[in-house]
Formats: C-alpha cells, sequence, structure tokens
C-alpha cells in the first residue's frame, strides 16, 4: 500500500528528483568549471547518465555524474596532449570518446576482483594525493590568482603574495563555504541552493565587474569535428587509459559487488556523452535508504535538467563558487571512519604516505600507472610467499544449528575481498542466527583485512545474524579487539576453534576476547 502511494504521488517524484538533481548537478557545474570547459558540456554529460541510468538501470541503482577526480585527471590530459589539435573541446570529446571505449573493454577482459587485490591504504593513498593535487589546482581560482604551470614551489609562494588576491573572490568563496558547512539539513540539497542564491546576487552585485571568474560561455554542441589527420592518436589512447583506469579504480573501491555492471554502465555513458558534445562522467552516487534511485525519481530528474538547461541560469556561477564545491564534495566522498583503523598500523600507514607522495612527485598520470603496477606485483609477492595462491574457496557447515564458515587459507589484504564475499554468499539464504567465521589458517591484521570484516558483519547484520571470528592468534585478537570495528564486539572474538566454541559457548574461559 506504501508502494502505490508512492506511485501516484507527483509531489513526491518532485522532492526527491529535485534532491538527486542538488546532488549531481552542482558537482557536474563545477567540474566543468574547474577544468577549463564550457558548462554545456557537463549538462549534456549529465543528460547522458541520467537517461542511461533510466533505461539500463535496472535493480544495480547506481547514478553517473561529472567527478572532481575524473575532471582533475581530464585536465591534466588535456595538459599533456601537446598535438596538432590544440582545442581543448576538441580533445575533451576524444578523450571522452575513447574512455568509454577503454571502459567498455575492461568489462569483457578484466578479471572481476583484480583490482580488488590492491591493498586498501593504496586507494586511500592514491585518492589523498588526488585530493592533495585537486586543492593545489583550486587554491588560484578560489584566491583569483592567475595559475600558471611551475614547481610547487613557486606555485607556493604564488598562493601565500596576498597582494595579488582577488578579495572579491575570495569573500564569495569563504560566504559559499561557510553556507554548505553550517547549514546543517538533511532533506534539501543545499549545494544547488548555493547556486541559486549567488545567481539571485549576481543581478545586485555584477561579479564579472568585480574581476571575478566564470566558466567558459560557449553553446552546446552535438560533435566536436576532430582532425583526423593531425591527433596525435598514441597520446589519445594512453590518456583515456588513465582516465578509465582512474575510473575503474573509483568503481573497484566503492561497488566492488557491482563491478561488471557500473564499469559498462559508465562506459556506455562516456561514448554518448561523447557523441553529444559531453565530457567524462563517472560514478557519484549509489542507492542508498536517504534516497531511492527509482525511476520515477530519474525521470523527475532528467525533466527538471531539461528545464534548467532551457533556462540557462547557470551561465553566471562565479569559477570561486564551483571550485568550493568540488572541495565540499571531495571531503564528504571521503570516509573518514577508516581512518582511525590505521592507528599503530604502521606498514598501512607507510604504504598510504608513498601512494600519496607518487601521485603528488610524479602526477596524476604518470603517478598512478605506477602505483597500480608497484601494488599488484606487491601482492603477487605476498600471495606465493604465504601460499595464498591460487585462490581456494571457502566451506560451509552447519553443526548445531549455526553455521561454521572454515577458511582454508591465510586471510590477508590480496585475498580478504574475494574469501568473505564467498562467505556472505553461502550463508545468506541459511536460516541461522550465529555465523562462526573459523580463521585457523591465519589472519593478518591489515587495514583491508579490518575494512572488509567490518562489511561482512553489517551485511550479516543486515540479516539478523551475527558474525563471531575464531580461531584467531592472541597477537591478533587483541588487535581487532583494540580497533572496536564496526558490528563486531570483543566478546565476538575469539583465539579457541568453532569446534570448541560450539560445544562449550560460553566466553568465560578466554581471557584474550574478554
Amino acid at each position: 500500500m506504501e508502494l502505490k502511494s508512492f506511485k501516484w504521488r507527483p509531489h513526491v517524484w518532485l522532492s526527491h528528483g529535485w534532491k538527486m538533481l542538488g546532488y549531481v548537478l552542482p558537482m557536474a557545474l563545477a567540474c566543468a568549471g574547474i577544468t577549463g570547459l564550457p558548462i554545456s558540456m557537463a549538462l549534456a554529460s549529465l543528460l547522458c547518465a541520467l537517461l542511461c541510468c533510466l533505461l539500463f538501470g535496472g535493480r544495480n541503482k547506481v547514478l553517473l555524474t561529472p567527478a572532481p577526480f575524473s575532471a582533475l585527471m581530464l585536465t591534466a590530459s588535456i595538459a599533456y596532449y601537446a598535438g596538432a589539435v590544440s582545442d581543448r573541446l576538441m580533445v575533451a570529446s576524444m578523450l571522452t570518446l575513447f574512455t568509454g571505449g577503454w571502459l567498455v573493454l575492461l568489462t569483457v577482459i578484466l578479471p572481476r576482483h583484480c583490482m580488488n587485490w590492491i591493498a586498501r591504504p593504496v586507494w586511500h593513498g592514491i585518492g589523498m594525493g588526488i585530493s592533495l593535487t585537486l586543492m593545489v589546482m583550486l587554491a588560484p581560482i578560489i584566491l583569483g590568482v592567475a595559475a600558471n604551470n611551475s614547481s610547487w614551489l613557486e606555485q607556493w609562494v604564488l598562493l601565500l603574495d596576498w597582494h595579488s588576491w582577488n578579495w572579491p573572490s575570495v569573500v564569495l568563496a569563504a560566504l559559499s563555504l561557510a553556507l554548505l558547512l553550517f547549514w546543517r539539513t538533511q532533506s534539501q540539497p543545499k549545494a544547488l541552493w548555493v547556486l541559486l542564491l549567488v545567481w539571485m546576487l549576481s543581478h545586485i552585485w555584477p561579479f564579472t565587474l568585480l574581476g571575478v571568474a566564470t566558466p567558459v560561455q560557449q553553446n552546446w554542441q552535438v560533435w566536436m569535428q576532430v582532425s583526423l589527420v593531425h591527433a596525435d592518436w598514441a597520446l589519445l589512447v594512453f590518456m583515456s587509459a588513465t582516465i578509465a583506469l582512474l575510473i575503474n579504480v573509483e568503481i573497484c573501491q566503492y561497488l566492488p559487488d557491482r563491478f561488471r555492471y557500473s564499469t559498462g554502465l559508465t562506459g556506455l555513458t562516456n561514448i554518448l556523452s561523447a557523441l553529444t558534445g559531453g565530457m567524462v562522467a563517472s560514478v557519484g552516487y549509489v542507492d542508498d535508504q536517504a534516497l531511492r534511485l527509482t525511476r520515477s525519481t530519474l525521470l523527475t530528474a532528467l525533466v527538471i535538467l531539461l528545464l534548467i538547461y532551457c533556462w540557462s541560469w547557470w551561465r553566471a556561477i562565479p569559477l570561486p563558487v564551483l571550485a568550493v564545491i568540488a572541495l565540499y564534495a571531495i571531503c564528504v566522498q571521503i570516509n573518514w571512519s577508516e581512518l582511525r583503523l590505521y592507528y599503530r598500523q604502521w606498514g598501512d600507514l607507510l604504504w598510504l604516505c608513498v601512494s600519496a607522495l607518487l601521485i603528488v612527485l610524479f602526477g596524476i598520470c604518470a603517478g598512478l600507472w605506477l602505483i597500480i603496477s608497484l601494488g599488484l606485483i606487491v601482492m603477487c609477492w605476498h600471495t606465493i610467499r604465504l601460499r595464498a595462491w591460487p585462490l581456494l574457496l571457502p566451506e560451509v557447515q552447519i553443526v548445531v544449528q549455526e553455521a561454521v564458515i572454515t577458511l582454508p587459507q591465510i586471510l590477508l589484504f590480496a585475498n580478504a575481498n574475494s574469501l568473505l564475499h564467498r562467505s556472505f554468499d553461502l550463508v545468506r539464504t541459511l536460516k541461522v542466527q550465529k555465523v562462526y567465521l573459523d580463521v585457523s589458517a591465519g589472519c593478518h591484521t591489515d587495514v583491508t583485512v579490518f575494512v572488509h570484516l567490518q562489511v561482512l558483519a553489517r551485511n550479516l547484520h543486515q540479516q539478523g545474524k551475527t558474525l563471531y571470528i575464531c580461531g584467531l592468534s592472541e597477537a591478533a585478537c587483541m588487535v581487532l579487539t583494540a580497533k572496536k570495528l564496526d558490528y563486531l564486539l570483543p566478546e565476538q572474538l575469539s583465539t579457541r576453534d568453532a569446534e570448541s566454541l560450539l560445544i562449550n559457548p560460553s566466553y568465560a574461559g578466554d581471557p584474550v576476547a574478554v
């Protein structure tokens, strides 16, 4: 009855569509602004993303939009391109088309859990390195100073020269940031309201007369005409492959269970976006309890976006406001709760810092390939040394009305996602109250294992099941207890094996777990 009531209430569609658009539209406009591309390219890309999600969404609800990381990679790729095709719009369209082709190819040939073999600190290091680079790139836009391609030291000196700052730009960015931080609301898309407020202020104080930069203005073109004779195809292929790799990294990190679907849908969206004059799109939103990505919501958001495009109010949005929205989107997307797991994990901290440093020193393109290659080499070395390859699947048994999962191999960062995901599939449909995970073969205490154990415990908790981890070494049990993992209380950790726990379920005689 509740679903039927929702179906025939258009004002609910409008509310959900406005809220969804309030998330993806400001991010898309910000990505086009900081990339130096026309706003019309972001709107065309967002239209293609909504249309593909509406037509091919199915049960896997993922919303696509231009994202800050992919926009920064697009900017770096355009800057690296030094061929005869000098028009940024032409290069952006070709890179978008090739990126879509690479993503479709990766959907077919890349193993499902290939990128999950790399340790979680490497992903976090990549994200932090790209975030730091993006912040440095956005700082001149916010301060209203002329950006250049000089060294980090010269860039730092330029930013410290406060006499050259455009103070109207700084004040406008500060006001926008204050609204985003201190406006506490869950039901309203505050980023979109900030854009509308700035648009109204532009009629009172014309920002262009104050020296505040605005995005590139150009009418929408369905297809950018590219000179095929003078194009540097090798460089275009390499740069588009780098953008596709970054998008694939994001999908593997945030959507490991929907890898093929999300990669294929993103590739199709980018191909369509390139043909309609758009820019690169990536994963920007995942269906959750706060906002369901239903077809009615997607259709409403698509209609509202068409009306906004015809209105063309977005042409007056200043670049400093878009830069602040991009920074805010980055901070919101960071999973801050996972960072606490690095406490006293010196090996993982080293991987995180090295990965971020390589991105900063070698640039996004070269640094990303270097980190991924190094991570895969280290993964192979660890799995062979610890005899964790080839991958052996876990087994499940029903003992005394409870499920017992036995891991045949040591649990470490290279196989944690595959083994624990398979373990959840084994007990997903079983009608049991408790699930015992026996890790007597060994368990490494690293951040990647912590994250995937939390995911398994949370998924079981949502089904009304409780996870117990047994067979731990004393050192591993003490570390897991100290981490205070979500959905894993100290009494759910034990050094005894599953058989002894089922015979005597009391934990009183287990001094390590208490």
